[in-house]
């Protein structure tokens, strides 16, 4: 049997964040690519796991986004961006969108809707999202989207991400 590991914050930065990281990984998510269209006209996207519902009324999702990434300048200046949360058959797809230098849309199809930003086919769902607030949270950016369009196809088994590996889920039939 595993012993659990109580650490009180504040013994050191790097001891910090690396049992904040192994804490955080005990919670299973769901592996989602948020995708924008550059000022350019150029695709960007990023593999997250930092997705969720945020209200019904009015409809809004939030995603987080390191501060260093090389996707966030796209996402503040499009004010619009889409959730594609994947399935457990594009561990491939999760791992493409964190290439660095690199065409991470290379050989892929995409759809747009209203907002314009790239919307991945044959996911789970996709959100269409009109940045609602976006502000700085520790060494992240949050972006808190209202959603505007919509697809979702449930019969998938996500794909999930829990102490730092891709994971399936079973999903038993009802």
């Amino acid at each position: 049997m595993s012993q659990a590991v109580t650490i009180e914050l504040g013994e050191g930065v790097e001891h910090d964040a690396r049992a904040l990281r192994n804490a955080f990984g005990c919670f299973t998510t769901g592996v989602t690519v948020i995708t924008t269209t550059a000022a350019d006209g150029r695709r960007v996207g990023l593999t997250a796991n930092s997705f969720t519902s945020v209200s019904l009324r009015p409809p809004l999702a939030l995603v987080c986004v390191d501060l260093n990434s090389a996707s966030l300048p796209a996402l503040d200046a499009a004010g619009c961006w889409a959730v594609n949360v994947l399935h457990a058959e594009h561990q491939a797809l999760a791992r493409q969108f964190v290439q660095k230098d690199t065409d991470r849309f290379a050989g892929l199809e995409t759809e747009t809707w209203r907002t314009g930003a790239p919307i991945l086919p044959g996911c789970m769902a996709n959100f269409e999202c009109e940045t609602h607030h976006a502000f700085d949270a520790g060494d992240h950016r949050v972006y808190v989207g209202r959603v505007v369009k919509l697809r979702y196809d449930p019969d998938h088994e996500p794909l999930v991400y829990l102490q730092g590996r891709f994971r399936r889920v079973h999903v038993d039939a009802e």
